[in-house]
């Protein structure tokens, strides 16, 4: 992480549990953008209680049954879908 390891221990540790308890056994797109959203916000909250350091997080979930893609990212932290044939394709955008 930026300025230390506490932020991103703390994401690695945390985030997934979080969002999956967030989106409550729902993994629709919709369900899982909010969940990210707001455990995005959570994960903020308790880390400017504990550290300065910072860091970038890029979610991803396809769910094969709803053929749904969500992707999640904070920072300057990349998420790219590769195709077998054609260009490859940026899917987030850095939030700094």
């Amino acid at each position: 992480g930026h300025g230390g390891s506490a932020a991103s221990k703390h994401c690695e540790q945390h985030l997934l549990d979080y969002i999956i308890a967030a989106a409550d056994g729902d993994a629709c797109a919709s369900s899982l953008r909010g969940a990210c959203e707001a455990c995005l916000a959570r994960a903020h909250s308790e880390l400017i209680e504990v550290t300065t350091a910072g860091s970038t997080v890029t979610l991803v979930a396809l769910n094969l049954t709803r053929g749904e893609l969500t992707v999640a990212n904070v920072g300057d932290s990349e998420g790219w879908l590769v195709p077998s044939r054609g260009e490859p394709v940026r899917l987030t955008e850095d939030h700094r």
